[in-house]
């Protein structure tokens, strides 16, 4: 995934980046492909703990982030 995710999206990756925050604790609720409040409370929380910027937008440096966590 190299494509920014904010807030309204929805679709495929949405749902990858919702059940990846469930699966590492960050709750992101239901698993719809809908990038909504509690998704976007669940990026903030994740970029928060990473200290990198908290804007609840799943951008490169958090997607990258979360690329190094898998390794």
């Amino acid at each position: 995934m190299k494509h920014i995710l904010k807030e309204g999206d929805s679709g495929n990756q949405v749902k990858e980046i919702q059940h990846w925050l469930n699966d590492h604790g960050y709750s992101a609720g239901e698993e719809d492909g809908v990038f909504g409040e509690k998704t976007r409370e669940a990026v903030i929380q994740f970029q928060s703990s990473k200290k990198i910027i908290t804007d609840g937008i799943v951008g490169s440096q958090t997607q990258i982030t979360m690329e190094r966590m898998e390794k």
